[in-house]
């Protein structure tokens, strides 16, 4: 009779890592613990020189802030400044005053003596008075007439037709000169002058 062992010893399979994969996953993970280490001491680094980079700058510019208010002044008001100022304003009032002038004076120019001669044309006897001189200066508000007339009452007549123009509207005849001469003709001589309105200087 033969004996047939049925019980065998069964190897038990292992599981888990095996020794050297443990042993190389302890490597990698150190390796990239220092490889993070190493990164972090770089940043560090790298924040201090930053760091100190900008407290020189702070530094610097606190001195030159110093620096700057030490040479600071104050301004103050010059007490000759509202003396000049107002020497300024009354240059200027009187150059604008020279200002209008010559304009009036250009207005009157560029106007010329058309209308007061139209006027002497149109109001001028058809005979027995002559004119022999007319005058016209500043700008036509000065006028003077010379003449000769036969008969004295027909120089009344003609200052009031020349009142009656309005070239002459506003003038008054101030001046009046009558002498007769050795032919036993009157020389007459008047001057007329623009009359200022009021509140004109």
């Amino acid at each position: 009779m033969q004996n047939i062992n049925l019980y065998q010893r069964e190897r038990r399979r292992g599981g888990g890592p095996r020794p050297r994969q443990m042993r190389l996953g302890v490597a990698l993970v150190a390796a990239m613990l220092a490889i993070h280490g190493a990164w972090l001491g770089w940043q560090l680094h790298s924040a201090g020189e930053v760091a100190v980079l900008g407290e020189q700058q702070a530094t610097q510019a606190e001195a030159k802030l110093e620096v700057v208010k030490a040479d600071f002044h104050e301004p103050t008001l010059d007490p000759r400044l509202p003396r000049q100022l107002a020497e300024r304003e009354a240059e200027n009032r009187e150059l604008q005053r020279l200002a209008d002038h010559l304009k009036t004076l250009d207005a009157q120019r560029s106007s010329g003596f058309a209308a007061l001669l139209q006027g002497l044309a149109d109001r001028h006897p058809p005979q027995g008075l002559w004119l022999t001189q007319i005058r016209l200066q500043a700008g036509g508000d000065d006028l003077a007439l010379q003449g000769l007339t036969q008969d004295q009452e027909l120089l009344p007549l003609y200052l009031q037709s020349l009142g009656q123009s309005s070239a002459f509207s506003g003038r008054d005849f101030a001046h009046f000169d009558l002498q007769r001469d050795d032919q036993d003709l009157l020389r007459f001589r008047l001057s007329s002058q623009a009359v200022m309105e009021q509140g004109d200087e």
